[in-house]
């Protein structure tokens, strides 16, 4: 894993590299709201075996410093489009958890020659709880989750991750957090073209499974796979099954692309 910084514009944009020398599209890895690409390190280590892996903290977030308040998903995505202009990258496959599902979403939607492939986890994009709903679901969630695997990630990082946030950052904390609530993408689903993988605990409370079926039935060359592992933020406490299922996914579409040329 290779610690690596970029300036765009006045964006100081940090990201982490793993598994450049392979031969495979490279992977855009975008995190979920609140943290930053940190809390992910084994999602990116196993992902980093099969495909070059760029995991960003969003501008903002973390490591990455840029002042200003981003308004929308679709500023977000013309930063990563930036990002990938500057490091040469035409074409990649997005994998996103939560509020970076979202931006998957509208990188699919607006710049479609860019995208291979996307695979969601527990994706924002359709409008979910009011805020006192979806704090009381998240409060029963984060209490449930303390049983599962990684203690460390969630005692340790992503509390120190989101305390780092929250304090230097908060304008764009609290203006992505409502974007994660009430975005509204589904205007643009119907456009999209990247073959699609969804990937939602049966668990889940923040993005329930009702807004995955919704997402389904609204992209036109989608996956919906349903697992009973714990919870909206299940990729991280069992990301073997998480990496495997995107490296199934997207070894996939690389052989159908390399046999239909």
């Amino acid at each position: 894993m290779i610690d690596r910084t970029i300036q765009l514009g006045e964006c100081k944009l940090h990201y982490q590299l793993c598994g450049q020398e392979h031969r495979s599209l490279p992977i855009l890895f975008l995190h979920g709201w609140g943290i930053s690409a940190e809390p992910y390190g084994e999602v990116l280590e196993q992902l980093g075996k099969v495909h070059p892996v760029y995991a960003p903290d969003l501008p903002s977030f973390a490591r990455s410093r840029y002042d200003k308040l981003i308004p929308d998903y679709k500023t977000y995505a013309a930063f990563l489009i930036e990002f990938l202009d500057a490091l040469n990258l035409e074409q990649v496959h997005l994998v996103g958890h939560s509020f970076g599902g979202g931006i998957s979403l509208t990188i699919a939607a607006l710049f479609p020659d860019r995208v291979k492939s996307l695979s969601l986890l527990g994706s924002t994009g359709i409008p979910t709880a009011p805020v006192p709903e979806i704090i009381s679901k998240r409060a029963i969630e984060m209490t449930a989750q303390l049983a599962l695997p990684k203690p460390e990630l969630k005692l340790t990082t992503i509390p120190k991750v989101f305390t780092h946030n929250l304090l230097s950052n908060t304008a764009n904390l609290l203006q992505a957090l409502l974007l994660s609530l009430y975005g509204d993408l589904r205007h643009l689903l119907p456009s999209i073209q990247a073959p699609a993988l969804l990937l939602w605990s049966d668990k889940d409370l923040t993005e329930p499974l009702a807004i995955a079926n919704e997402m389904a039935n609204l992209l036109p060359n989608s996956r919906l796979a349903i697992v009973p592992e714990g919870f909206h933020e299940w990729g991280l406490w069992y990301p073997e099954k998480f990496t495997s299922m995107v490296l199934e996914f997207t070894q996939q579409i690389e052989r159908y692309s390399f046999i239909s040329r």
